[in-house]
């Protein structure tokens, strides 16, 4: 290991000594210091590849071009880390992490070399190193980002995985850098325990089948890869997960989704009798968006709780069919003005290419369910009954059935509970970090949910989101039973 680390800070300092045509000023007529002079980079970012499973090193390089027509003077080359950096750089042979007055003529190119050394099995390293090299030049700053894998982990970078797919809690952590697709008629089965790293913008794509076995005890988590504490609730932070258009058979079981912009996105009717989508005993929680989006799609919902959406918790747009039960959603937001409720509800009609108008009819049913937050209405309907050229119509068919809701606007009828009063849903700490959804004593949905007969759904209800046992024949509102 020591000669193997000589030997890569030897080739890192004669590596740095090679430029093309040096760096020098060839005879010109003086320096260009105007503003519009900026320099051109071979790339902007500087990727290392290499996923480390002990100490080690790695270098790269890339070259700094002066196209204007005079000889520049880049006043400053530094990096943006300075010495806490786990980055160096070597530029005319000189190990630094700032050069100054480096002159180059006009035409001319250095190469700069970039070196990296990882600890993967610093826990506290970010899952992503990253730092900045800057160009100071002539009042302005330019930058090329450098990039590198940290922790010892499993990488997932913009690829499609193999059918079949199995990830399973080996005790290395699964990083999601850009995108995993789940290619049509395959699926991915992530099992008890893993918890995946979701980096900025990353999203997951399924156009197959996705199924997530977690259990109380070991859930299957989706979050992003800032390990910062500041960042623990920040929402946007990754994408989210999409099920596309030939996508089926997809089950969820105690998986929690958080800090994304859109949670989970489910697009247009499964093909087959079955749901697109069956959420059991879920969290979804802190997305900059939607918990849930769906569009014409075919969903159960069930035992789950939906929390501190930017926008709406449930977002079904353009018809489909919903099954909501036991479920919570609260939404209490300081930080987005004018918020909209926590559910939405839309038939609007599909309209193709050619402009064609195709009825999109909604069928959604809530049961046993807490709707609420902190505007006056809490639940947004929105019909439409336009007629197709095919004589057809959009229709819209809801069932809301002994629900406790936050609502002036619609009516709800008698079956539910309707109420302004916030304490109302006896919440143990709706406004604590993280809120504490479970019910006081003397709740009102204590015992005043209505036993559900949904073939499918009713194997699901036996126990709550605690994996607590429920009443089925008089069981408590909400998600999670009283204890």
């Amino acid at each position: 290991m020591h000669k193997t680390r000589l030997l890569s800070q030897w080739l890192f300092f004669i590596l740095g000594i090679i430029t093309l045509s040096g760096s020098g000023c060839k005879k010109n007529d003086g320096l260009d210091t105007s503003p519009s002079a900026y320099l051109s980079f071979s790339t902007n970012l500087v990727e290392f590849d290499t996923v480390f499973t002990t100490v080690g090193s790695s270098t790269h390089n890339f070259t700094v071009r002066n196209q204007n027509k005079k000889a520049v003077n880049i006043s400053d080359i530094s990096l943006q880390g300075g010495i806490n950096s786990p980055f160096r750089i070597n530029i005319n042979g000189n190990p630094t992490t700032n050069f100054p007055n480096v002159q180059l003529a006009a035409g001319d190119s250095i190469f700069i070399f970039a070196e990296v050394t990882i600890n993967p099995n610093n826990v506290n390293l970010p899952f992503i190193v990253t730092d900045t090299i800057l160009f100071v030049l002539n009042g302005h700053t330019q930058k090329v980002a450098l990039q590198a894998f940290g922790q010892n982990a499993h990488f997932i970078n913009n690829r499609q995985l193999g059918c079949d797919t199995f990830i399973n809690n080996d005790g290395k952590p699964v990083v999601l850098y850009d995108t995993a697709y789940v290619a049509p008629r395959c699926t991915l089965t992530i099992n008890a325990g893993v918890t995946i790293y979701c980096h900025r913008n990353a999203v997951f794509l399924i156009d197959g089948t996705l199924i997530c076995n977690g259990t109380k005890a070991q859930p299957v988590t989706f979050r992003h890869d800032r390990l910062e504490q500041e960042y623990e609730n920040q929402p946007g932070q990754w994408y989210g997960i999409r099920f596309l258009d030939s996508s089926v058979n997809n089950t969820m079981t105690h998986s929690i989704i958080g800090q994304g912009t859109v949670g989970i996105e489910v697009d247009s009717f499964s093909y087959l009798t079955q749901p697109k989508l069956t959420l059991n005993k879920c969290i979804i929680k802190n997305m900059s968006s939607d918990g849930l989006a769906c569009f014409g799609a075919s969903v159960n919902t069930v035992n789950t709780l939906i929390y501190a959406s930017g926008m709406y918790n449930v977002f079904c747009e353009l018809g489909g069919n919903y099954n909501f039960v036991n479920c919570t959603f609260d939404i209490i937001n300081d930080f987005v003005a004018n918020r909209v409720p926590s559910i939405h509800l839309d038939n609007q009609v599909y309209k193709a290419v050619d402009s064609s108008a195709y009825p999109v009819p909604l069928n959604a049913d809530f049961y046993n369910c807490i709707i609420w937050g902190d505007l006056a209405d809490e639940f947004e309907i929105q019909k439409h009954t336009v007629m197709s050229a095919n004589g057809g119509t959009n229709a819209f068919d809801t069932l809301f059935s002994h629900n406790i809701i936050k609502a002036q606007k619609v009516n709800f009828g008698s079956i539910n509970q309707v109420s302004q009063n916030q304490l109302y849903p006896g919440f143990v700490n709706e406004a604590g970090i993280p809120p504490d959804y479970h019910l006081i004593a003397g709740s009102p949905a204590f015992q005043a949910g209505v036993m559900v007969n949904i073939p499918l759904i009713n194997p699901l209800l036996a126990t709550d989101l605690d994996e607590e046992p429920r009443n089925l024949k008089k069981p408590d509102i909400g998600c999670y039973v009283y204890q």
